[in-house]
């Protein structure tokens, strides 16, 4: 039986309704997360709430499979980012509202495989639905996916069900969030009674500025190692000058980016920067401080890992389409399950391309067809130990 064609559209739109109707911001994801669990139990799961973080607790289903074999892991984040958005709107094949393509369609999917798997029963190994919050930076620091790996709650390999669509990512960029602020001595005043009427402070930010755009420039002249992947990066997103026209300002603040390749980890990256920093060289009268916000490792996994295999095979046979390895720019859990858990993770993406976007909405015929890719993609890979091969 072709069984990804029991996928149903309906379902998926009446679920994914249901859940873009209960809002999920960042660090107040309960009410989304009590809900979900009352969908997952309706799917067939058996469900534990997890609720070490009282305001974001983590929802964990399980449903054993006919006969021994792996454990595949479908992951997704509860929460949406906190930006005002239209009310959830239901037309014809499109539903919209925030969180809906980021990624409450990726929770819909994942109920909708669960769902149909219970029905069927006879599949080898056992499923692991897990969905959590504290995703969205910088608000979200992931610990509620970081509990569970902690305590062991992961599969063999896992599908995160967001990220491109028709692509076998295999590696992505890791990123963090940086601050750096500078402060003189002094408070803020006047410009005719300020020293150097701001000019010192006003330098070492130019200065700052044109260190990150050089840095910056290095980095695409450089030879990549990882084809897949654009050049490393530092980007600046928010520079904080001053309050008033005529005030000198004791202090000011510029925040970007680093974005890195999978040879490099979090604690070299932040070295490198201080040891950026040093070749400023402010006067005495200036101090410096930075901060991070450490959002998500780099990762690379070997393609020829059966997950990949199983999603390339499930996008040939269920999505009539054949993919490629692909790099991936931003930053998702696949990278939290490669890194802290050593587990292989692939991206299974439900239309997400207006995710953050000021109007968000899913198209219901992508949703379906990526659900069939995904299903299709967990059934190879639970059934790859006793096949010959994944062709």
């Amino acid at each position: 039986m072709d069984f990804a064609n029991q996928v149903s559209r309906h379902r998926l739109a009446d679920d994914l309704w249901q859940l873009v109707n209960v809002p999920s911001p960042t660090l107040r994801e309960r009410d989304a997360a009590l809900c979900y669990a009352e969908m997952l139990r309706g799917c067939g799961a058996a469900v534990e709430i997890d609720e070490t973080l009282p305001e974001s607790p983590n929802v964990v289903g399980r449903l054993r499979g006919a006969r021994p074999g792996p454990v595949l892991q479908l992951a997704g984040h509860l929460d949406h980012i906190d930006v005002p958005h239209p009310p959830p709107r239901r037309e014809a094949d499109i539903i919209s509202g925030r969180g809906a393509a980021d990624m409450k369609n990726g929770l819909a999917g994942m109920l909708e495989i669960t769902r149909l798997l219970h029905q069927w029963s006879d599949f080898p190994g056992d499923l692991l639905i897990t969905a959590f919050g504290r995703h969205e930076a910088p608000l979200g620091d992931s610990r509620g996916l970081h509990n569970l790996i902690a305590r062991g709650v992961k599969g063999d390999a896992a599908i995160v069900f967001e990220g491109p669509e028709a692509a076998a990512v295999v590696m992505a960029l890791g990123m963090s969030i940086w601050k750096v602020t500078m402060r003189r001595r002094g408070q803020a005043c006047h410009e005719m009674t300020g020293p150097e009427k701001g000019w010192g402070l006003i330098g070492a930010l130019d200065g700052l500025l044109s260190l990150v755009a050089e840095k910056n420039r290095r980095f695409g002249e450089l030879h990549n190692d990882y084809p897949l992947l654009p050049p490393e990066s530092v980007f600046i997103g928010q520079i904080h000058y001053g309050d008033f026209y005529n005030r000198v300002p004791a202090s000011c603040a510029i925040e970007g980016t680093r974005r890195w390749h999978p040879d490099k980890t979090v604690p070299r990256i932040e070295a490198e920067f201080a040891a950026w920093l040093e070749e400023l060289q402010l006067t005495p009268d200036l101090n410096i401080e930075t901060h991070w916000i450490r959002v998500g490792e780099s990762f690379a996994i070997d393609p020829a890992e059966s997950i990949v295999r199983a999603l390339q095979k499930a996008w040939r046979e269920a999505g009539g389409r054949e993919i490629g390895f692909s790099g991936h720019s931003s930053v998702n859990d696949t990278c939290r399950l490669v890194t802290q858990g050593k587990i292989p993770a692939v991206l299974c993406g439900f239309d997400t391309e207006t995710g953050h976007a000021d109007y968000e909405f899913v198209r219901l015929d992508r949703m379906e067809t990526a659900c069939r890719v995904a299903l299709s993609a967990a059934l190879n890979y639970l059934n790859a130990h006793c096949a010959e091969d994944l062709k």
